[in-house]
């Protein structure tokens, strides 16, 4: 990623050649059908966020989110043509969580209105068939960011669903010894 490509001229996917993508292509290949590939960013770069940095926390700066939204559409085509077919996304991989790794945080009217005002027409216009679902985080918090987002007709209809995460309750964390 090169600062301030704002064209996306450097926009690569081969770095999913080393791992991921073989490793779908070999499940693919053991499949007795298509598989549902789901795609869940956990940063934007560096370069697009306002800590300068993908790690510990950040949010996407608001002059970069068209350029972000065309960043999904762009890895969907590149994964599409080399025959990696993407069934949904979701827009960032745990919003609340700011962590010593990759994250990007939104609040809940952040993750409606760049769904509404930038990915979802983005996608829409693409012309690929790809759902999009919304939170991806534990289920705690879950109806709250839903009921933000899902209260706007005009985010709403961009939406597939709610992604959520079940860990995180004590009440369902219970293991048997070993």
């Amino acid at each position: 990623d090169e600062p301030e490509d704002v064209e996306l001229r450097s926009f690569s996917i081969q770095r999913y050649e080393r791992a991921i993508l073989p490793m779908i292509r070999r499940a693919q290949a053991k499949a007795s059908g298509p598989l549902l590939l789901m795609a869940s960013p956990w940063s934007p770069p560096a370069w697009m966020k306002d800590t300068g940095s993908k790690l510990d926390g950040g949010k996407l700066l608001p002059q970069h989110r068209s350029v972000w939204a065309d960043h999904y559409v762009r890895f969907a085509k590149e994964f599409k043509a080399v025959g990696v077919p993407l069934w949904a996304f979701t827009v960032q991989n745990e919003p609340q969580a700011k962590t010593p790794w990759e994250n990007c945080l939104y609040t809940h009217e952040e993750e409606r209105d760049f769904v509404r005002d930038f990915l979802g027409p983005r996608l829409e216009a693409s012309g690929e068939d790809i759902k999009l679902f919304i939170w991806d985080h534990n289920r705690d918090d879950m109806f709250a960011r839903a009921s933000v987002v899902l209260s706007d007709p005009e985010a709403a209809r961009f939406v597939w669903g709610v992604a959520y995460h079940w860990y995180g309750d004590p009440r369902h964390e219970i293991w048997p010894a070993r």
